[in-house]
């Protein structure tokens, strides 16, 4: 059976209908003004993808996915220099062509904006995209398709950077390791300004993180132990006591072993940033309980409302005001020093191969979208083999 030109397959999920499904027939998109025609190389699996099928965005009935290394096919706008070349994107869109003098609150936020494979905007998992040719960034050649797709998440974990943290000298930790923690603490160890603590409950996983000073692995694989990084030796980071570990609590402390996974005693109050990835709703009260006062929480975290282990804000705000305490919120990041750190720094790139743990031809989207809710799982990618140009060939 011949698929028409306009056709390509496209992982669509529906929420109202609480649908996944490969479609064949999905309309190729057509580029407006400003936008390039993208044929998508690979695409990764993110874990607000995975949120998004729990109910994260309310009403969303559009293509999956946010992460991907395509090749421009065709272009709507002046810069007929990119047709050919292997493309990654930013995944916000300026469609209302919104100005102003803030840089970053424009890419980020601004008003009326689509975000690709989130809100109003379909998105990677499909054999072709379209985005405005001002998201668009060259990948260097030195750089894989495998570690390009990591372009987007690497970006997120350079976002803090970009936000004037760590403090040079801080004492920084950075709770959990799964794909955007260890990307996070990988990049602040490259950037090399500050002391690193990466916490979380998979030795292996921690190990492949290079550079940083101390991992502490915590829940029941651990028993709340510490083991030096594997890179290089360092001491184990259970600092005891001290003036801030005795700050004002908000939160008793069998509650706290509750919600805070048995981080062990030996932490609290010891670190001036503390950078929750632990992808859980409850993640806020690890990263409350390690921050000193006057510290900082960083938020990397998104979750669906829907989760039921969602915190309680009265025990979030009363550590805050009591111990005057700095939330910030993290979201996209800077492509350009991304695509940077994936060209100067192997270790970077030797992380984010490692963490590639199966990559799926797109008829097996379903199935990759299966492995990559699995615990435990890592970097789960989709891999689209040749197709015809929609724009300039015939199927026969």
């Amino acid at each position: 059976k011949r698929r028409s030109l306009d056709q390509m397959q496209a992982l669509v999920f529906n929420e109202a209908s609480n649908d996944l499904h490969l479609r064949t027939d999905y309309p190729v998109p057509l580029p407006k003004d400003g936008e390039a025609l993208i044929e998508v190389i690979r695409a990764g699996i993110c874990s607000t993808d995975l949120e998004i099928i729990k109910g994260y965005v309310p009403g969303f009935n559009h293509v999956l996915g946010h992460e991907f290394v395509g090749r421009v096919v065709k272009e709507q706008a002046s810069r007929a220099d990119l047709v050919g070349k292997r493309v990654v994107g930013e995944i916000n869109c300026n469609d209302c062509k919104f100005c102003c003098s803030d840089a970053i609150f424009q890419r980020n936020h601004a008003p009326g904006r689509s975000v690709l494979g989130i809100i109003g905007k379909d998105g990677t998992m499909a054999q072709y995209l379209t985005l405005p040719v001002s998201n668009l960034h060259l990948v260097p050649d030195e750089v894989s398709d495998q570690e390009a797709c990591f372009t987007e998440p690497l970006a997120a974990a350079c976002r803090i950077l970009e936000q004037g943290l760590p403090k040079p000298g801080s004492k920084v930790a950075v709770i959990g390791d799964g794909k955007l923690g260890l990307l996070v603490a990988q990049v602040l160890a490259a950037h090399g300004s500050c002391d690193v603590t990466l916490i979380g409950r998979h030795l292996d996983k921690m190990q492949l993180v290079s550079g940083v000073s101390h991992v502490v692995l915590t829940g029941k694989a651990g028993a709340a132990t510490a083991a030096a990084a594997a890179t290089e030796p360092a001491d184990a980071a259970t600092t005891n006591g001290g003036p801030a570990a005795e700050a004002d609590s908000a939160v008793s402390k069998p509650a706290v072993a509750d919600m805070t996974g048995g981080l062990p005693e030996s932490l609290q109050g010891q670190y001036d940033l503390c950078v929750d990835a632990s992808g859980s709703s409850a993640g806020v009260y690890g990263a409350l309980y390690c921050t000193r006062p006057l510290g900082t929480i960083l938020l990397k975290s998104t979750v669906s409302l829907k989760d039921p282990h969602m915190p309680a804000w009265s025990a979030v705000a009363n550590d805050i005001v009591v111990n005057e305490k700095v939330l910030v919120g993290s979201r996209c990041g800077p492509f350009d020093v991304a695509l940077k750190m994936l060209s100067d720094h192997a270790s970077v790139r030797q992380l984010v191969n490692a963490m590639t743990c199966a990559v799926y031809p797109m008829e097996d989207a379903v199935k990759a979208i299966s492995h990559a809710q699995q615990k435990g799982a890592l970097k789960v990618q989709l891999e689209f083999t040749n197709s015809p140009d929609p724009v300039s060939c015939t199927l026969q």
